[in-house]
């Protein structure tokens, strides 16, 4: 980018002014230790629980082991897994509820690594969200796109601290003359560079890249964010995809498909919108090291390393494609 050449030609012109930094040293090297990450959500029928060995800077395969959860302190589910590679996925069919606390364990091989988090399902807002869309073209980089703008109109909790997480998503439903029925979930990427809360009051625009080689902002592409500029009170978030059209249609031709945008406002924990803002700064080309802060990623296992964080929603669902079978 643009702006990174800018700022490392200031740091070397610089260079002969930098100080010495000292640097924490391990003695001991660090064992090998199991890692889990999860983010479990109210009324799924099936939650997603990430698993593998940390040895080093690398990892290490596993043969067997077992998840266990506890809801409110009754033991629920125990789950056997095998071998695993790299960030093996397993799945929990436990059905959480908001206000549910949860006790999530995991051994493998054995008993020889373990880790636990607990973790409670927050409350989700109490009044449904209204979405009103219009399609309309925005600039992104130097061209204008087709895009779908929508005003989602929240309803804070009422006298609590809260955090929020915007997804949008794309599903695909066919339906084949047998009356069989697939379907596909894509995760939409959203653009809230107009949205004064989602960018913390940091509005841009798409020529920022090209001119804005001073600005320290990092993008908040995981659109996470407080209610600290609407406590107890009402926002309209404003934001953006690209317009979400169908591809396939000679494909498809003989079955019945469905286009759905899902909105889905999902209530976090703070440890969950810390560790999602920690995410924003690791994967960010906005992000630079020399210049910033350190990030410090939030980690609740114990025995162990990782994350596992909750949320509760409201969503609404959008028809934007009901086509019959052609033929």
């Amino acid at each position: 980018m643009k702006k990174q050449s800018f700022i490392y030609g200031m740091l070397m012109a610089t260079s002969f002014l930098a100080c010495e930094n000292e640097l924490p040293f391990r003695d001991k090297p660090q064992g090998p230790q199991l890692l889990m990450n999860a983010f479990l959500e109210a009324g799924k029928e099936k939650n997603e629980v990430f698993l593998h060995i940390v040895d080093g800077n690398g990892t290490t395969s596993f043969l067997e082991g077992a998840i266990i959860v506890y809801v409110n302190d009754e033991k629920t589910e125990e789950t056997d897994v095998k071998g695993g590679s790299y960030m093996s996925k397993y799945t929990v069919k436990s059905r959480f509820c908001p206000g549910d606390r949860i006790r999530l364990e995991a051994a493998l091989e054995g008993g020889k690594y373990q880790g636990s988090a607990e973790v409670r399902i927050p409350q989700p807002i109490e009044e449904a969200i209204r979405v009103d869309t219009l399609r309309t073209q925005l600039k992104v980089g130097v061209s204008m796109q087709d895009c779908m703008r929508y005003r989602i109109a929240i309803h804070d909790r009422q006298g609590e601290k809260n955090y929020y997480r915007l997804v949008i998503e794309k599903r695909i439903r066919r339906i084949t003359p047998e009356g069989e029925m697939f379907t596909e979930v894509q995760g939409l990427d959203v653009i809230n560079q107009e949205d004064i809360v989602l960018t913390d009051g940091h509005l841009t625009t798409s020529d920022d890249d090209e001119f804005g080689v001073l600005d320290m902002t990092v993008r908040n592409v995981r659109n996470v964010f407080t209610d600290s500029r609407f406590p107890d009170g009402s926002y309209t978030l404003n934001v953006y995809t690209y317009y979400p059209d169908f591809q396939g249609w000679g494909s498809d031709r003989k079955n019945h498909i469905q286009v759905d945008v899902v909105v889905r406002l999902l209530s976090i924990t703070e440890a969950q919108f810390r560790y999602l803002r920690a995410m924003n700064c690791l994967d960010s080309e906005d992000y630079n090291e020399t210049f910033m802060e350190p990030v410090i990623v939030p980690q609740n296992v114990s025995g162990g390393l990782g994350f596992v964080g909750a949320s509760s929603e409201q969503r609404v669902t959008l028809r934007m494609v009901d086509r019959p079978p052609l033929w």
